[in-house]
């Protein structure tokens, strides 16, 4: 870790220190840079393919906006008990985001920059302070020690002591309706709640989960249990009880009497149960055996970022065994600038991929300007992801993915066998038909522009996942990247290393192949600063040449002191590709 990176992670007086001291190394403050780089940043940034037009179109928040949800109270009458928030209003002004910009307008960032400049670090609300969590998870305790219903919330700082929120401001309405219902329900038919000093069988977390296109909610209730049969009868119970308690509302509220174009009346899209008696903080178990659907369809369903229900263009789809951001409002700008960032006709591969959001809205984004990146490869090594991946490619134009989703498509598309030459076939040529597996083949059609491996990162690249890739997208948990990842992007371009989309063409020991050698654009979408500030001083120091094009922070949950970033990395394309 850097001496920059060290003082931007620790405590507020150590944030003010380093500011003195990089003003005192530099004659002109903490944003001086070389002045051969400040003499001509366009010419320089050009040679990165870039130009002037760097980041200028990227980011759809106006700044207007972004000041009038910084401004916009929180309002909320949990604030101060709750953890979850630090401030109840100008939430780009928390000590991360203070430390993120301190990082990126410091000298020893500025050097690697491709177009220096003051403010590098842009912060932006993308979307409103209230009722923005789609997705919420709370802890549960028994209400009292007679056993009569659950109290729900979340743990207060350094202990296990639960806080109640109702009515929170900043979840979606129809989550809190949710907890409503499941509160009466519990002490209704005298739910029992997890004990942690007993470790007694009962209720322990609930996940809850909006659809934003029908507002109805994903109930996921996690009982300390082994297996199914120790939930009964108490989690029959619960359910029945929600339900009738559902019913009712709907009644009072009329909807039963407003049920139009197919859509069933009721707040509750699903119900799961997730059984998990291991010791620790840990929600869920690992194992797909400990989920359990109880009522409802599988899949929560949401529009690709960009498109529009109405156009078709495929939906994305999450089951609770798979991550889903809390904030898919705010998410949805990451997405896009994302796949703005992403060169159109480039080949793409995307790690940590989670069920491909990322790398589906590029490959959505580009085939609509009629500029269709060639292929996205995507992998993480949650097993449950490729199901949802799966139902998603299928769910998108096949013009989109180059995959026949039905036998109809097929129909009147012969099989026409490609005419080869007698006398003077290249062997770059053949080699291009074994790894293009030949545009003519309707097996490879089927096949199209889009696969999943499941698999770590480091495991991924080591099998050829961003081989012949120009553009990697990187969505790494908090912790940041697998140091063998990291290793491979600080590795220099090797120009006499063959070019080839599949690792069986590599010759030489596999500890000397640079596994990421054509990727020229690194996109970083980063959760957790720390780890990304030390994995921006090594990338930047390292001999690969990387640069920086531009840093976004993103302040996806108001209040807290979190920030989101995405930051654009670009090195000189290395040489021509030899197929």
């Amino acid at each position: 870790m850097g001496f920059i990176t060290r003082l931007v992670i620790a405590n507020s007086w150590a944030i003010v220190l380093a500011t003195i001291i990089c003003t005192i190394y530099s004659p002109t403050g903490i944003h001086a840079f070389p002045q051969q780089q400040a003499s001509s940043p366009a010419a320089f940034a050009a040679s990165f393919g870039r130009g002037q037009e760097l980041s200028s179109n990227i980011i759809s928040i106006p700044p207007q906006m972004t000041a009038r949800r910084d401004s916009s109270p929180l309002n909320c009458p949990h604030f101060q008990q709750c953890p979850g928030c630090i401030t109840p209003e100008s939430y780009t002004n928390v000590p991360i985001v203070t430390s993120a910009k301190l990082f990126f307008s410091s000298s020893a960032v500025q050097q690697k920059v491709i177009e220096p400049k003051e403010n590098f670090y842009k912060v932006v609300i993308p979307s409103e302070i209230h009722g923005w969590r789609t997705q919420a998870k709370l802890a549960v305790k028994p209400k009292s020690t007679w056993g009569a219903g659950c109290v729900f919330g979340l743990y207060e700082r350094n202990s296990h002591d639960i806080v109640e929120i109702p009515n929170c401001v900043v979840h979606h309405p129809h989550i809190n309706q949710a907890m409503d219902i499941l509160h009466k329900a519990c002490y209704n038919v005298k739910t029992p709640a997890w004990d942690e000093d007993s470790g007694s069988n009962g209720l322990r977390y609930v996940q809850l989960s909006v659809e934003r296109m029908t507002g109805k909610v994903s109930m996921t209730l996690v009982w300390n249990a082994g297996n199914l049969k120790e939930c009964q009868p108490h989690l029959s119970r619960l359910i029945k009880e929600c339900k009738r308690l559902d019913k009712k509302r709907a009644t009072m509220s009329g909807e039963n009497n407003n049920v139009q174009n197919g859509l069933t009346s009721g707040l509750f899209h699903s119900v799961w149960c997730h059984t998990n008696d291991s010791p620790g903080n840990s929600i869920f178990a690992r194992g797909e055996q400990n989920w359990h659907p109880m009522e409802g369809p599988e899949f929560i369903r949401e529009a690709i970022p960009g498109t529009k229900l109405k156009d078709r263009e495929g939906l994305l789809h999450f089951n609770p065994m798979v991550f889903r951001q809390g904030n898919l409002d705010g998410f949805d700008e990451i997405a896009m600038h994302v796949a703005k960032s992403v060169d159109g006709g480039s080949k793409v591969c995307e790690l940590y991929a989670g069920i491909g959001l990322l790398g589906l809205t590029a490959l959505t984004y580009w085939e609509k300007r009629g500029d269709a990146l060639e292929w996205v490869r995507c992998s993480d090594e949650n097993p449950n992801n490729p199901r949802c991946f799966k139902r998603t490619v299928n769910s998108m134009p096949s013009k989109v993915t180059g995959i026949m989703s039905s036998r109809k498509e097929m129909v009147g598309k012969k099989y026409k066998k490609p005419k080869s030459k007698q006398n003077d076939v290249e062997l770059s040529q053949i080699m291009n038909d074994i790894l293009q597996e030949n545009n003519n083949d309707p097996a490879s059609s089927r096949k199209g522009k889009v696969t999943y491996m499941v698999a770590s990162a480091a495991s991924a690249l080591h099998q050829g996942q961003a081989l012949g890739a120009g553009v990697l997208i990187v969505d790494p948990p908090r912790k940041g990247l697998e140091e063998e990842v990291l290793v491979q992007l600080c590795k220099p371009h090797n120009p006499k290393q063959l070019y080839t989309e599949d690792p069986l063409f590599l010759q030489g020991p596999r500890y000397s192949i640079n596994w990421v050698n054509d990727v020229h654009t690194l996109i970083y979408v980063s959760c957790g600063f720390d780890a990304l500030a030390s994995d921006c001083d090594r990338l930047l120091k390292g001999n690969a040449g990387w640069k920086l094009e531009s840093a976004t922070g993103y302040i996806l949950f108001p209040g807290s002191n979190h920030v989101e970033t995405v930051a654009i990395f670009k090195r000189k394309a290395g040489r021509e590709t030899l197929l």
